[in-house]
Formats: structure tokens, C-alpha cells, sequence
């Protein structure tokens, strides 16, 4: 009989004296893209980009391909000469950098400049000026560097003259009107997905390119404040072997946002002579972002008219609907059309509804108002949240743009609130299915390993809700979660070419389960002393008696990929679990059944 070990609610130690920040088992994401600058003419220039005063801190990962001999490479500097600058090589000798607020003094740190992708961060409060490698301080001195004043930024060359290009590549590039103290830079280079350390506010991060775009001529900008860069040159390269702020979680679905605000009904033409509302109100997700609307019978109330006009052709409005009570009309109409076919009869629970016509008027007025079947107005009183307004048939991928309308397909980066990830969403999550990564087929994340991981010749399981694809990247499998090397070989569940889903253990594979692309499907691969079993949406689909192996190692967990490193997933993983003992059939049904409502294939 299989030996059963008991879950405790202990917090795990980490392998021996190991000080890694990860150790705890908390998960690390890797973009695996960067911005790759050849060193002839490739930069990044933004302009309208302003920064004042004497403290700042700049921060960025970074690698060369080549350093040259002492040939000075600028990662940046501002309109006027030695504004805001740092660059290699000089007087700092080819393997240190230069950092300068003006033209007024300059700090040098030779030596700083270390082989692969570094993190590194510079500060200065106006007095002292600091650099770090990985979180931890390098150089330090006392110097003024001056106070700057610019109104346009260059990265990968000197703006001066249009020079000194940098020949590496650089992510994640970051710039504070703060200096940071040692513990938020550490905190920064420990915690990679945070956005802003713990004890800054979010308004003095003035700058964010993640360069991770993947594609296209524009670095977007994630602080918020629209200093969006123009790629001239520079390309991407995927692979990257450095940790970056939860690129892993950005949804990479492309879409439009073809109105002005279109997803915030606060900033829609509202009339508000016949209607009364409240913003502020509780969303379906829990947050504060729905918008109370109530209105009296016999009069007519719009509910959201863009202030621009969309194009001819067909339009499409969505947004999640909930009634205060049961039994109100709702309807989706363009520049006076007919109502008819467009009437909902909406409940007390968050649905969420689309509407789609033809449009045929120049300048049409969309809008979602109170005409009831009988064609009157009726009263109702109703909240809205997450509008969307698009061109096309499908209005539930899009783009959310904030403060400019979006008509061609892009990934923005959004702006920033506390504990929220580049997407506005909570850290880790989806913004539509819950706790998900959504990788592209070259991110993944990482588990630290330690003692807790070590199963001996013992009982285990791994779990996980995946939507399912497959995509050749020199390798029939596609590895979704494994414990360490190669998943076809080790301990892992992932995805192969049929689409088929498959657990390995020991060196064996377990079950065939067919299974159909686009669709979510929760896996489950126990195994129990005596047999490994696959579990398929919450039914065994195959078991085999194994041989115990001796899953002890020091290996890295991976999620979307696995150490051949080109067996990545390319799409959703969610919700990834590891258990110290074989679940039994009884607990995946009910762990199946508490997620199928979220991960439904509609």
C-alpha cells in the first residue's frame, strides 16, 4: 500500500545556507525578450520625455555583445550635452560607466561592468550619487551632480550628436525622480514583479519601457504618463535569461479600442439630465470601477455616447451588465436605428453582454439605452463596469487605452496601480481567467527549488489548468510543468503534437488524452508509490504501475518550458500546484469542479 503524507501549513526552509531571494518557493517570470541595439545606428528616442531637479534613479537590464576598447557606448542621455547621461568606457576605462545629472560633475565606477544580463540601478539625491549590480551596492560617493532639466530622452546612443551606439541589449529600462534607497533597489532586483519598490509611490515613477514588445517601431511606456519611444533600428531578440517585470502576464491577444475611453463609461457623453450616476461602485471582479445608473420611466437615458464618432461599418459595445433588481430592459442602437433585435432583459447578477450592428451613418451616436419591448422608455436602475467599443464583430479582445483612442492592433502597457502588474491587473493573474500566465512561446516561470520539492521514491502530484496549443519549436512536446530537466524524461505533464496530454514519470508516459485546441483542461498526474495516473477535467484517463524513482534534486521548476529550453507553451497556464502526496480521485473531481466555472471554453 502507498504510504500517505499529511499537508502541514509550516512555511517551507530553503535548501542549506542558499540566499536566494526566490527561495520560498515564490515563482520568477522571464520575459525572454529584450531590445537588441547592433552598435552602428540603432536607438530609442522619446520626445517629450521631462525630468527636473537633482534626484533621480535609472535603472535597466543589460548586456553587451561587445565592448569595444575604450570606446565610449551611451545607454542614454538627454537633449542637451551630459544631461542626464550615462555611458561605458572613458575615463571610467572600458569595463566602467560614466553617470551624470549636467555637465557640472560626473561619477565614475570602473569595473562595474560584469559579463551576461546585469541588473543595474544609479541614484542621486543630489549629494550622493550610488551605482548597484543586483540589488547590491557597488560604488558610492559624495559629489553634486547638479539638477537637470530636459524635455526629450535618447537610449542606445548620444544625442548630441547622434554617436556612440550601444551594441548590446537592454530591458526593463526605468527612471524614478526619486533616489532609491538600498532596500527599494534591492527590493526591485528581488521581487522582479513589482513595478515600484515598497515605499515609493507609484506618481514618481516617471519612465517604464519594458522593451518586450515583441514587435513593431514602439517602446511603450508603463508608468502611465505616455512617454512612448520610437524603435528606430533596434529589434527584438527572445531567449533572454533574465528575470523582468511580469512580462510573462501581459495578455499578448491583439485587439482595437476604436472610441476615445471607450472602456471607462465615466468619460462617455452621458445624459445626465434624465439619469442619475454614481461612479465608484463594486465591479464583478471586486474593485471599484462600475458605474450606479438609475432613471425614472417615460424619459430616455443614454448610457454611453462616445464623444467621437466611429467609422462606417459594423460596431460592436460589450460591458458587463447588473441590475439592482430583476426585470429591466436594456437595448443597443446606432444614430436612431431600430432597437428591436437588440433587447435584454437584464438580472441581478454581472453578465456580461455584446452588441454588434451594421453602421451606415457617417458620424453614429452608440449608445446602450432603456427602450423596453413595448418601445417606450422604462425605468431602471443598473450598474455597468468594463465597457468595451470596438470596430468589428468582437468587441471582447481589445485593447484598453486609457487616454487615447487605439485604432490599430498593439500590446500597450498600462498604467499603474499599487499592487497591480503592467496589464492594471492583480500580480499573477489574467485579467480574464483567473491566476493565469499567459506566455507566447518564449516566457516561462520559474520555481526555486528547495527541500520541500524533494519527494525521495515518495508520493507526489502536479496540477494545473492549461488552454490547450501546440506549436513546433524542434521538439514534439510542449512542457506545461515539470520538476526539474527534461519533461520528457522526468517528472512533468505537458502537451505533445496530437494534441495529446501526458504525464511522465520515471522515464515512462502515462495516458494519451486527446484533447482539443482552444480549449481549457484541467490536468492532474499523480503518482502514489504504485501507479502514476493522469487525470483529465476531473476523470482518469489512464494509469500505469511505475517503478519508484528518486525525485531529489536541485533542479529549478519550470512552468512553459523545461531545461532543453525550446519546449515552451505558447498560451494560458493557470493556477500550477505541486502537492507532497498523491491526490485522490475524489479531490480532483472537486478541485476540477471548483474551477470549471472559471475556465469555461465559451
Amino acid at each position: 500500500m502507498a504510504v500517505t503524507t499529511t499537508q502541514t501549513n509550516k512555511p517551507f526552509n530553503p535548501r542549506g545556507n542558499d540566499q536566494s531571494p526566490l527561495a520560498y518557493n515564490r515563482a520568477k517570470l522571464f520575459s525572454g525578450k529584450a531590445l537588441d541595439f547592433d552598435g552602428v545606428n540603432d536607438s530609442v528616442f522619446l520626445s517629450d520625455f521631462t525630468l527636473t531637479g537633482n534626484t533621480a534613479s535609472i535603472s535597466f537590464y543589460l548586456n553587451w555583445d561587445d565592448l569595444g576598447t575604450d570606446v565610449l557606448q551611451f545607454i542614454c542621455e538627454g537633449n542637451d550635452p551630459l544631461d542626464l547621461l550615462i555611458h561605458t568606457g572613458g575615463a571610467s576605462g572600458v569595463n566602467g560607466f560614466r553617470f551624470a545629472m549636467t555637465s557640472g560633475a560626473t561619477f565614475d565606477s570602473t569595473g562595474v561592468i560584469q559579463n551576461g544580463y546585469n541588473y543595474y540601478t544609479f541614484t542621486t539625491d543630489g549629494t550622493t550619487a550610488n551605482v548597484y549590480v543586483n540589488g547590491s551596492l557597488f560604488n558610492s560617493e559624495t559629489i553634486n551632480l547638479g539638477s537637470v532639466n530636459i524635455s526629450e530622452l535618447g537610449i542606445g546612443n548620444r544625442q548630441l550628436n547622434n554617436t556612440l551606439f550601444f551594441d548590446g541589449q537592454i530591458a526593463g529600462f526605468k527612471i524614478f525622480n526619486t533616489a532609491l534607497t538600498a532596500a527599494q533597489v534591492a527590493d526591485l532586483y528581488n521581487n522582479p514583479e513589482k513595478v515600484v519598490p515598497t515605499g515609493v509611490d507609484n506618481t514618481a515613477l516617471k519612465l517604464w519601457l519594458p522593451m518586450q514588445e515583441g514587435a513593431g517601431t514602439t517602446a511603450y511606456d508603463g508608468s502611465g504618463n505616455g512617454n512612448h519611444g520610437t524603435i528606430s533600428g533596434a529589434t527584438y531578440v527572445n531567449g533572454v535569461g533574465a528575470p523582468v517585470s511580469q512580462t510573462a502576464v501581459i495578455d499578448w491577444n491583439k485587439g482595437t479600442n476604436e472610441v476615445l475611453y471607450s472602456e471607462d463609461f465615466s468619460q462617455s457623453d452621458w445624459a445626465t439630465s434624465n439619469m442619475t450616476k454614481t461612479t465608484g461602485q463594486t465591479d464583478y471582479l471586486g474593485g471599484t470601477n462600475a458605474v450606479r445608473v438609475t432613471c425614472s420611466s417615460g424619459v430616455n437615458a443614454w448610457f454611453s455616447q462616445p464623444t467621437s464618432g466611429v467609422a462606417v461599418g459594423d460596431v460592436t459595445i460589450g460591458a458587463y451588465i447588473k441590475g439592482v433588481s430583476a426585470g429591466g430592459t436594456l437595448s443597443f442602437s446606432t444614430a436612431g436605428s431600430d432597437r428591436s433585435d437588440s433587447r435584454i432583459n437584464y438580472t441581478t447578477e454581472w453578465v456580461y453582454y455584446e452588441w454588434t450592428i451594421t453602421e451606415t451613418s457617417s458620424s453614429p451616436r452608440v449608445q446602450i439605452d432603456n427602450y423596453s419591448d413595448g418601445g417606450g422608455q422604462e425605468a431602471i436602475d443598473v450598474y455597468f463596469c468594463f465597457p468595451r467599443l470596438v470596430e468589428g464583430t468582437n468587441a471582447d479582445v481589445y485593447v484598453r487605452t486609457g487616454a487615447t483612442a487605439q485604432t490599430s492592433p498593439v500590446l500597450l502597457p498600462q498604467g499603474l496601480t499599487s499592487g497591480r502588474d503592467i496589464t492594471g491587473v492583480n500580480l499573477f493573474e489574467n485579467v480574464r481567467k483567473q491566476g493565469a500566465l499567459n506566455l507566447d512561446g518564449n516566457s516561462w516561470a520559474e520555481v526555486h527549488d528547495n527541500a520541500s520539492l524533494d519527494f525521495g521514491t515518495g508520493s507526489f502530484s502536479l496540477e494545473t489548468w492549461a488552454k490547450v496549443k501546440y506549436l513546433n519549436q524542434g521538439s514534439a512536446v510542449n512542457a506545461i510543468l515539470t520538476l526539474g530537466g527534461d519533461s520528457a524524461s522526468n517528472e512533468a505533464i505537458y502537451i505533445n503534437s496530437s494534441p495529446s496530454v501526458k504525464f511522465e514519470y520515471n522515464g515512462d508516459t502515462t495516458g494519451t488524452g486527446t484533447v482539443t485546441e482552444g480549449d481549457w483542461v484541467h490536468i492532474v498526474g499523480t503518482y502514489d508509490e504504485t501507479n502514476a495516473t493522469l487525470y483529465i477535467n476531473g476523470s482518469q484517463n489512464a494509469q500505469t504501475a511505475r517503478t519508484a524513482a528518486d525525485i531529489t534534486n536541485e533542479l529549478v521548476k519550470q512552468i512553459g518550458r523545461d531545461s532543453t529550453t525550446f519546449r515552451y507553451y505558447n498560451d494560458q497556464i493557470a493556477q500550477p500546484r505541486i502537492y507532497n502526496r498523491a491526490l485522490t480521485a475524489e479531490e480532483v473531481q472537486r478541485s476540477y469542479d471548483s474551477g470549471k466555472n472559471i475556465f469555461t471554453n465559451s
